[in-house]
């Protein structure tokens, strides 16, 4: 049996981002991880000078631990921000053509995304005093903004994130800023202006966001496992044993689990949790990438994507305009597209074959982007759980998990199935849950 101070469970952003927090402070511990590699959902891959990501494709920098990372990996000097203009810009459909979000009080007011009852009636809202109890986000923003408001904008916003179902997803924990800003300024409009002026820009690196990863691993492999997924854990005392598919058992103090939800179910040792845990549903998510020639695209849409909403009846949940946000990414002479397929409202979709899928979206990208020319090169990739969501479970996983690290407090659980989805929300909790075992 094998003794170490802390044990972390999983080798993606979080439990890489964790190693690096308790490697600074030089604290004895290990990773392990269940595959043949690291990164998680950060799944990058090059073709013919080509970036392709098949996860996340930028990280946020909103918050000092991302930057502590950054810093520390002496990545600083590499980070690529988009272009501005293209970074600013989002499209939805509207009567099958797309039209830009709007991003200014002039815009709100031109766009006919929304009728000019619910306009009035968000800047009413905006300016009362703002009622909030937790509730789907369907129900919530139907009541309060109307049905076009919900249909038009948000529902497409929330499909680009979590590619789920509105009518099952907690307000209070998609739209975690609404919540704060109702706790603490009472007026909505108050607390919108000051985040918007707090606005962070997402980023990548040249060769995509598994720079960071090699760069993690580069640092951290002599204190990571691959191949060791855990089997069993059990209390020991006050301590806990790890028993791994390799046999191995681990003695230790500390445990920080950042696998998902569907894994940690089956090896926790608390029955409560674990039925918690297998309640989290999981969206299947293809992810498809598209090059073309520039001068065979004649509707040269500039901005960061397009999104879509069940009504407007396509195969894809949305489009990334890659080479427009980040024109590193591919020679000039070509523009790459990420298109998403699946999520909850299309798993049916997922059952056709790939060469299937793949023809007739190519052929739904052509027509919107008015392309005359054939495709130069595509990548494919399926996650089977893609992501988590945010539905009114939220409320009960959030009090079960509180619970269970208040029994047993020096084991800390992380995941980007609560407290956040993204990348930078990811490294956030790996740095605090970091400091809470050893401030």
């Amino acid at each position: 049996m094998k003794k170490v101070d802390t044990l972390i469970i999983g080798g993606g952003i979080s439990g890489l981002s964790a190693a690096h927090f308790l490697n600074k402070r030089k604290i004895d511990f290990l990773l392990l991880e269940s595959s043949n590699t690291l990164g998680g959902v950060i799944r990058t891959q090059t073709h013919k000078h080509f970036v392709f990501e098949n996860g996340p494709n930028t990280v946020l920098n909103n918050n000092s631990s991302i930057q502590k990372l950054v810093n520390d990996c002496e990545l600083k000097d590499k980070m690529i921000f988009p272009e501005i203009s293209s970074n600013s810009k989002r499209y939805v459909f509207h009567n099958n053509n797309p039209v830009a979000v709007p991003l200014n009080i002039k815009e709100f007011f031109k766009t006919p995304l929304i009728p000019l009852s619910s306009k009035f009636k968000l800047l009413w809202e905006l300016i009362s005093p703002f009622q909030f109890q937790n509730t789907t986000v369907y129900n919530f923003f139907t009541v309060k903004f109307g049905k076009k408001f919900h249909d038009n904008l948000i529902e497409p916003f929330l499909t680009g994130i979590y590619a789920g179902n509105t009518k099952k997803m907690s307000i209070k924990h998609c739209f975690r800023n609404l919540w704060l800003f109702k706790k603490k300024y009472k007026i909505i409009l108050i607390g919108l202006i000051i985040s918007m002026k707090k606005r962070s820009l997402s980023f990548t690196f040249r060769n995509g966001l598994h720079e960071l990863i090699k760069i993690l691993e580069k640092n951290l492999k002599d204190k990571i496992e691959l191949n060791s997924s855990v089997e069993l854990i059990k209390k020991n005392g006050n301590k806990y044993e790890i028993v791994t598919n390799t046999r191995k058992t681990f003695l230790c103090k500390n445990v920080i689990s950042t696998i998902p939800s569907f894994s940690l179910s089956k090896i926790i040792f608390d029955d409560n949790l674990s039925s918690i845990l297998k309640k989290i549903d999981y969206n299947p998510i293809d992810v498809f990438h598209f090059v073309f020639k520039k001068d065979d695209i004649k509707n040269n849409l500039n901005g960061f994507g397009i999104l879509c909403k069940p009504s407007d009846k396509k195969n894809y949940l949305g489009i990334i305009f890659n080479s427009k946000i980040f024109p590193h990414i591919c020679s000039p002479d070509y523009d790459l597209f990420t298109v998403l397929v699946g999520g909850e409202k299309q798993k049916d979709i997922l059952k056709i074959s790939k060469e299937g899928l793949k023809k007739i979206i190519v052929n739904e990208i052509k027509d919107l982007i008015k392309c005359s020319g054939d495709l130069v090169s595509s990548n494919y990739f399926r996650w089977e759980k893609a992501i988590p969501q945010y539905n009114l479970i939220q409320e009960e996983l959030g009090k079960s998990i509180s619970n269970f690290q208040k029994k047993y407090n020096n084991f800390k659980i992380i995941g980007n199935y609560f407290s956040g989805v993204s990348v930078s929300d990811c490294i956030q909790k790996s740095e605090l849950v970091v400091d809470e075992l050893y401030d």
